[in-house]
């Protein structure tokens, strides 16, 4: 049996997908060399996926790895096997210059779980409740659904993503597994055109008789509204719930971890020339290399501490709080 053989065993003990997600994912975003794996007693054991994402932050676009199907085997939990895992991978991801981690809590407790690790809740969302009695489409305005997504349209959602404030990225490959898995769940990917010119795009699924918009991309109000209004045309509702990134007291889809502290900090401190910090991170056993003290002051972080200033000592997921929340960054088609 091979590693792959092994791990697709574990992630259908593990887990409760469908047959065919699951060969969806094996065959188009498994690879050896992303997966990482515990062995014990001559078998895999726990095991997990660090799948390279961008992400567009403080005006620039960083490296972070996604953690991905993470699962230990239930006769070997509870004896440290993930957490070894984690803090292997973690490691690893420092020396291979990745600045961030970010992943999707299964269930609601693995929070708590995960924070152990370093992780805080990082990626928000809102929910919009939007009925098509509401909406008031521009007649010029064409929506078509797509049936074989190329590369005009790639180059349409990457552009767009990449104009949010932080938000993570798509490469083009990942952008056809998000379609595999769209069509997977029988939905739609809806294409906006003014004359001959995309305007816009959202992907929609039915689940449980809501239709959800996973995602909505738009050069205006009315061309979003125009996607809106023949998604529930098509789909022959009235209602629909939208998910769109959200500032303020958000829901979280995921946790992020600080992988390199120094180098997010200089980026943070380059964004916000005005702020002043001085931080002492402390409890990174890990990656001790972030821990320390670190004074970001005129658009610079620097690796020393200011005589006669007093530093804020902090762990490491406070850190990422920091970072975060001013950035307030968003993921959506994680295949969550």
């Amino acid at each position: 049996m091979t590693t792959k053989d092994e791990v697709k065993a574990l992630w259908k003990l593990c887990f409760t997908d469908s047959d065919e997600f699951t060969d969806l994912y094996f065959k188009m975003r498994y690879k050896d060399e992303i997966n990482r794996v515990v062995r014990e007693d001559g078998k895999i054991v726990s095991a997990l996926q660090t799948i390279p994402y961008p992400m567009t932050f403080c005006g620039g676009v960083i490296p972070t790895s996604y953690i991905s199907g993470a699962c230990t085997h239930p006769d070997y939990r509870e004896h440290g096997a993930m957490r070894r895992l984690l803090k292997e991978t973690h490691r690893r991801m420092y020396e291979e210059g990745i600045l961030l981690a970010s992943l999707i809590p299964a269930e609601e407790w693995l929070f708590g779980y995960y924070a152990k690790s370093g992780y805080t809740p990082a990626f928000g969302y809102a929910v919009e409740q939007v009925r098509r009695d509401g909406l008031h489409p521009s007649a010029g305005c064409r929506v078509e659904v797509c049936e074989s997504p190329g590369a005009e349209h790639y180059h349409y959602f990457d552009s767009r993503m990449r104009g949010r404030r932080s938000c993570i990225l798509h490469s083009h490959e990942d952008f056809l597994v998000v379609m595999a898995d769209l069509n997977l769940g029988n939905g739609k990917l809806l294409i906006a055109r003014e004359a001959d010119e995309m305007v816009g795009m959202a992907f929609t699924v039915m689940d449980g008789g809501t239709l959800y918009i996973k995602e909505l991309l738009a050069d205006t109000d009315a061309v979003r509204d125009a996607l809106l209004y023949d998604a529930a045309y098509i789909y022959k509702v009235q209602a629909m719930e939208c998910l769109v990134p959200s500032s303020g007291h958000p829901l979280f889809w995921g946790m992020a971890r600080v992988i390199c502290a120094e180098k997010m900090l200089r980026l943070f401190a380059r964004r916000y020339p005005a702020l002043e910090l001085y931080l002492f991170v402390e409890g990174d056993e890990v990656i001790p290399e972030n821990n320390g003290y670190y004074t970001v002051k005129d658009g610079i972080c620097l690796r020393e501490r200011m005589y006669g200033k007093e530093y804020q000592s902090c762990t490491l997921d406070r850190v990422a709080r920091l970072l975060l929340e001013a950035e307030q960054p968003y993921m959506s088609l994680m295949l969550n």
